[in-house]
């Protein structure tokens, strides 16, 4: 039983786990979440470009109506058709581009950039056609096929409810005009796509949290799997080095806070700081309790003065104390007559002596 307790995938994804996911293309990701968005900024869009398509339809439309009678021929017709075409796009490029661009921005603000061409590699188990119907009826398949059917309906019941409440409208639309069958057509578009919009966006955060629990699930590992990624990366260079360093920052960080028990500082001055710390009852000799070299050096001394702990300048006695003494270790002998004389002022200035 306990081999198998063992295999149950039970654990939040590791870092490193979800960093190799990553690189393979496998990314949390909600395709309602952008269509929703899509969708809102799109009826936007179309709130702020009524006016410009307005002005442009009619002066399309007068400037067909005002060429008055004419023969009707193969160049004439080739010539209408391009002139109305190009109008519609350039009517509706901004329209499209800026809906493209707020999708792609939707989708990089959930997954950030990634390029990955594993998802495209080819796998024989795709070709597999039991494989294949086991992919088509699996829980997840149904699971996005009744989500989408959902949207679908909801979509269709919005739309309904909002044509049905415009209906009185339609009939009238050739009584008003172009001008006015442009107006009431471009706000019953722009009401349809924001109360569209936002009947998605209501589904879109119901499937953001179910996606995001299914993305996490995918990625548990079992006890096993973390014991044997941790074992891989301790034999990583990478790893090591940042073992390494971490262990640096925690020994500087243990080293700075013994600075206010120093005795005094004894500093190059600009290059080097020495923390030396005496108490005759329990030391044979002074012990190095902090050392540093430049950045680390000034920080040794900024918390020395702020703790009212002296720092005085003897630059062959820093030199030399850096280089041979080691933190936590009492000094070497041959520097107890230079390092007394120290202490000795340090203690006069403090009137201890």
């Amino acid at each position: 039983m306990q081999l198998f307790a063992g295999e149950e995938k039970t654990e939040p994804a590791t870092p490193h786990r979800r960093q190799e996911a990553r690189k393979k293309g496998q990314v949390f990701h909600s395709l309602e979440f952008s269509a929703a968005i899509s969708l809102l900024v799109a009826g936007t869009v179309v709130f702020w470009l009524i006016p410009w398509w307005r002005q442009e339809i009619i002066s399309l439309t007068r400037t067909l109506y005002l060429a008055g009678p004419i023969d009707f021929d193969i160049a004439l017709a080739t010539y209408v058709g391009s002139l109305v075409l190009s109008s519609l796009l350039r009517l509706l490029a901004p329209f499209f581009a800026i809906v493209m661009v707020v999708g792609l921005a939707a989708n990089l603000a959930q997954v950030g950039f990634v390029f990955s061409m594993e998802p495209l590699a080819l796998r024989l188990d795709r070709l597999n056609p039991i494989a294949g119907a086991q992919r088509i009826f699996s829980s997840r398949s149904v699971a996005n096929l009744v989500r989408n059917l959902i949207k679908l309906c909801l979509v269709a019941v919005v739309a309904y409810i909002t044509l049905r409440n415009e209906y009185y409208l339609i009939p009238r639309l050739p009584l008003v005009g172009v001008e006015g069958f442009i107006a009431t057509l471009s706000a019953l578009c722009w009401r349809l796509l924001w109360q569209c919009g936002i009947a998605v966006l209501a589904l879109a955060i119901a499937d953001y949290a179910y996606q995001r629990w299914e993305y996490e699930k995918s990625l548990r590992m079992s006890l096993q799997e973390i014991k044997e990624e941790f074992k891989e990366m301790e034999g990583s260079p990478e790893v090591r080095s940042r073992i390494r360093e971490r262990q640096r920052q925690m020994a500087q960080a243990r080293m700075i806070e013994q600075v206010p028990q120093a005795d005094v500082v004894i500093t190059n001055p600009t290059h080097y700081a020495i923390a030396l710390k005496y108490e005759a009852a329990t030391m044979a000799a002074p012990q190095v309790i902090a050392k540093g070299a430049g950045l680390i050096a000034e920080r040794i001394k900024t918390i020395a003065r702020q703790h009212a702990v002296m720092v005085v300048e003897n630059k062959p006695l820093a030199q030399a104390l850096y280089k041979t003494a080691e933190i936590g270790e009492s000094i070497p002998a041959s520097f107890y007559q230079a390092v007394a004389e120290v202490l000795a002022y340090v203690y006069s200035q403090r009137g201890l002596i």
